[in-house]
């Protein structure tokens, strides 16, 4: 490498911004070509660099020389752009390559609020999410495509936005483990949703209404965030109580915990369809997840420590180990996925 092509700058990254748009636009805001700072990274590109297609792939020692050119110190992009934390990097002996974007990977185009606010003049981002939608807090926005004329506005349906912060706020207590119990809870959503049971005629039917997509699968995320949500933070409890070997609420040891699901019903506002058809979906998931614990074990062991409510957990069976690399559709452990066929139940 010569004289490099890119001057050092402040450019802050985008969180969860992809690595290819952080240096497309490290590119704009220098003048140049992307091709020019690729080739400061070490890197001779063909053509031309669509983070819609492929991804600026760094190791530590890219990781360092971009944070180099951007102005940045390392943990600031470590910390916004998620495939430089996390995925394959580039090859040793090269500290960066471009590559098609690994599996289990969506870029979603930022949302034009966010574009605006910066107002620096230097084009959109593009996120890269381990999930096919995200959800600006900020602006209201669900972001569901590359496109950005495809993002829908949560204007009139604030309970979404207000989810995606209870999702956060678990994801914190509870750690890495959250994504898996999430993932489990939107299949249960969606199976409701499917098969119209649960709210599918009161509280989902008004929010598809508000959206103008009456019954359409591709929606199905974001009309049943607020319930997913929910879901999975009843389950977080369950699972707590399972890694001591404990029944839900210390109640007598079961398969099928029928407290939680009827208490489930309860937080969700809706007993009575829990009652009528909506414990199946989570009859399921319990018995996936029952406690293994020997009867006569469980009576002998002592009580759990003071706190053991708060902290981040570790991962139970069947979700153990933890895989971070699936997308959020296809992490839970339960045999159907959102918006595809669904098996019956008995």
């Amino acid at each position: 490498m010569g004289v490099l092509s890119a001057k050092a700058v402040d450019l802050s990254a985008v969180r969860e911004e992809a690595t290819s748009s952080f240096v497309a636009r490290l590119a704009a805001v220098n003048g140049i070509p992307a091709a020019d700072v690729l080739d400061d990274l070490g890197v001779r590109a063909r053509h031309g660099l669509d983070p819609r297609t492929s991804e600026v792939l760094v190791n530590g020692r890219g990781l360092g020389m971009l944070a180099v050119l951007a102005g940045r110190d390392e943990a600031h992009l470590r910390r916004a752009l998620p495939t430089a934390a996390s995925g394959p990097g580039a090859p040793r002996a090269r500290p960066a390559r471009i590559g098609p974007w690994p599996a289990g990977w969506t870029v979603l185009a930022e949302c034009a609020g966010c574009t605006a606010r910066r107002s620096d003049g230097l084009p959109p981002a593009w996120l890269a999410v381990r999930a096919s939608w995200q959800v600006c807090v900020r602006h209201g926005q669900w972001l569901q495509s590359a496109d950005r004329a495809q993002h829908m506005s949560l204007a009139g349906l604030e309970e979404v936005v207000e989810a995606h912060r209870r999702r956060v706020r678990l994801e914190q207590r509870v750690g890495p483990y959250a994504r898996a119990l999430l993932a489990d809870a939107l299949q249960v959503t969606g199976y409701w949703w499917q098969c119209r049971q649960m709210g599918s005629d009161t509280v989902w039917a008004v929010r598809e209404r508000a959206l103008g997509l009456v019954r359409q699968p591709r929606a199905l995320p974001l009309v049943v965030y607020p319930e997913a949500v929910t879901v999975a933070e009843a389950m977080a409890v369950h699972e707590r109580q399972r890694g001591w070997g404990r029944d839900f609420d210390n109640g007598a040891p079961d398969w099928v915990s029928r407290r939680w699901i009827t208490w489930v019903g309860e937080r969700l506002g809706m007993p009575e369809q829990m009652e009528h058809g909506g414990y199946r979906a989570l009859r399921t998931w319990t018995v996936r997840h029952r406690i293994t614990t020997p009867v006569v074990a469980r009576r002998a062991q002592t009580a759990p420590p003071p706190g053991y409510r708060s902290g981040q957990m570790q991962p139970l069976e069947p979700h153990r180990p933890l895989s971070e690399d699936d997308m959020l559709e296809e992490s839970s452990c339960l045999p159907w996925r959102l918006g595809g066929p669904v098996t019956s139940l008995p």
